[in-house]
């Protein structure tokens, strides 16, 4: 309880500049990583944390629900696959008005008159919900299924005893690699959500239309065809997965380490 009361607000709201890099990059097929992290603080260093205290607020609940409601549900359900979907669908329910509500505060910051979306007040479901559940399922699997054997990787890469604990920085670094690599896996379903919540067209459309737009985002975001009419891949996609998994890795290894530490506290103690 504490490392979610506590530790969620801390590195949700301190990494908010990386989300909302991620938001921009949605309507961006040019600039590198470096450039649309230079437009998010292009009003001033506090702009970069633009509709932080939304999401940060809500991070009370959601990284409760990492920690003990994930405990909760594994108890309950018997098995982590499902355990960490239970959870994904809570911690969507809980975040999704709060992170639309920054994405579209971060988009009208950079955004020209005719570009801007009006900011949605704040509802458990809407336009790019199901986006936003499948990168949550994605995302939360670093921590929660990947990263042990991550951190037995590295134990037996460094030549510790196979039978001995894995080392606090040991996990950090399972945590940090698994965390990295779920969240590149997870950077289409983001950057398709971050469109959809902020493009008028979606905003505006039937579910069916909020489909077609997606694929076409997707396409014109990560594909294009060459001049002999082969199709390969952008660097977008690379940029995006770059600045997506920085958000994740980062995130959710500070967070892990709170709760290793709150545990270890909770332990000595008992």
């Amino acid at each position: 309880l504490l490392a979610g009361g506590f530790g969620g607000p801390l590195v949700v709201g301190g990494f908010t500049p990386l989300r909302n890099a991620c938001t921009l990059a949605a309507h961006d097929t040019t600039s590198t990583a470096m450039r649309i992290m230079g437009r998010v603080f292009s009003c001033g260093f506090r702009s970069g944390w633009t509709g932080a205290r939304s999401p940060a607020a809500a991070s009370m609940i959601q990284f409760t629900m990492l920690g003990p409601g994930y405990h909760f549900y594994l108890g309950l359900l018997g098995n982590r696959k499902p355990a960490l979907v239970a959870v994904a669908l809570t911690e969507t329910l809980v975040m999704y008005g709060a992170t639309t509500r920054n994405a579209q505060l971060i988009h009208n910051q950079a955004a020209a008159g005719r570009d801007r979306v009006p900011v949605r007040p704040i509802m458990p479901v809407g336009p790019g919900f199901t986006a936003i559940l499948l990168r949550n399922c994605l995302a939360m699997a670093g921590i929660r299924v990947l990263s042990e054997p991550m951190a037995r990787t590295l134990h037996w890469i460094s030549g510790a005893d196979a039978s001995s604990k894995c080392s606090p920085g040991i996990n950090m670094g399972g945590d940090f690699l698994a965390s990295v690599l779920c969240g590149a896996l997870s950077m289409p379903f983001n950057q398709t959500y971050n469109f959809q919540v902020t493009s008028a067209a979606c905003l505006a459309g039937t579910p069916a239309e909020r489909f077609a737009l997606a694929l076409r985002f997707l396409k014109s975001q990560y594909l294009m065809s060459t001049a002999s009419g082969s199709v390969r891949v952008r660097q977008t996609m690379l940029r995006d997965a770059l600045l997506r998994s920085s958000y994740i890795g980062c995130l959710f290894c500070c967070y892990s380490s709170l709760e290793r530490l709150a545990l270890h506290m909770s332990n000595q103690r008992e």
